[in-house]
């Protein structure tokens, strides 16, 4: 029984999903300058390797580049592993912070979710749900994420399993952003 319930689940949070998807809108992609950027949202799970260095990278080189405000979203997969985020702002959500399609109702995942960074990146799993549905409702301005196979979410799309390492992954989201209307 219990199996037929997640079955049914993942069946509804997939029709609501795709209907939330067809009704998103796309950024231009000319319309994206990195030296406009002034406010990033960053999106992980716990399951990331080498996710502190990574963060901590990632908010140096992009306050060099003028960015004034960095935010994170972390879903846990187990809440118990919280990652160091270098002192940035930083909510947690589990499972329990979403509804029965995966879609988030916690306060402070909507309200992440409906601020409108200038850039957001995901750097989570985007075969889970609630990921899905994060991205894809984000009121960001431009969103960048792994390379999927018919996934529309993104602006930008990088392949992660291209770039053997997060430090790899990092230059190449860098420089993909800098070449953007240089």
């Amino acid at each position: 029984m219990s199996n037929n319930y997640g079955s049914i689940k993942t069946k509804l949070a997939e029709l609501h999903y795709k209907r939330l998807l067809n009704n998103s809108k796309k950024t231009n992609i000319n319309n994206f300058n990195l030296k406009k950027v002034k406010s990033i949202g960053i999106l992980f799970d716990n399951k990331t390797s080498n996710l502190n260095t990574l963060i901590e990278d990632l908010s140096k080189e992009f306050k060099n580049t003028g960015v004034v405000s960095i935010y994170l979203m972390g879903y846990n997969i187990d809440e118990i592993n919280k990652v160091d985020t270098s002192g940035l702002p930083t909510i947690y959500f589990t499972d329990g912070d979403v509804g029965w399609y995966g879609k988030p109702k916690f306060k402070d995942v909507l309200n992440f979710v409906n601020t409108p960074f200038d850039l957001l990146i995901n750097l989570a799993n985007s075969d889970i749900w609630t990921i899905k549905f994060c991205i894809t409702m984000s009121k960001s301005k431009f969103k960048v994420g792994d390379y999927q196979n018919n996934i529309e979410m993104y602006d930008l799309m990088l392949d992660m399993k291209e770039s053997n390492n997060m430090a790899t992954y990092k230059n190449i989201l860098i420089k993909y952003l800098r070449l953007i209307n240089s």
